[in-house]
């Protein structure tokens, strides 16, 4: 089944997503914090600390376009330089629902992710996933749920 863009007011779908996430695995501790959308963006960032040192960091922006709602992200160094050297990745919002969004990747091949999404699984809980690509083609799905952090 082909993914198709979503029309730019899709983005207000998104609101699920706003506050302080965190979850983690073994050593692994993961934190996302989204805005709500406003003014035509959402934004988000996530710190992935991994035995207590710091494994990643992204800033998201998730705009409403002419023709579609687009999620950017880098990732960056602790200095501020970003991995990324082409630019941010990008993926098209192709599902919205009042509790689950998914984005993919359009580009073929897509570069990094080739698809991200979010499900809120309770009050409280939200579940996250992308499924990364290598530089061989190979696809790996990674996972993390979340607890809201008051």
């Amino acid at each position: 089944m082909t993914a198709h863009p979503l029309p730019p007011s899709a983005l207000d779908k998104l609101a699920f997503l706003a506050g302080h996430w965190r979850g983690g695995r073994s050593d692994i501790v993961i934190e996302e914090m989204w805005l709500a959308p406003a003014g035509g963006v959402a934004q988000g960032t996530v710190r992935l600390l991994k035995g207590g040192e710091i494994g990643t960091i992204e800033l998201i922006v998730v705009a409403a376009e002419s023709d579609r709602v687009v999620m950017r992200y880098n990732h960056f160094y602790t200095d501020c330089r970003t991995w990324e050297k082409d630019g941010p990745i990008a993926l098209t919002l192709t599902k919205a629902e009042a509790d689950e969004a998914v984005f993919t990747n359009l580009e073929h091949p897509p570069r990094h992710a080739s698809e991200m999404g979010y499900k809120q699984t309770g009050p409280d809980a939200l579940s996250s996933w992308v499924i990364t690509v290598d530089a061989n083609g190979k696809l790996a799905q990674h996972g993390f749920d979340y607890r809201r952090v008051a």
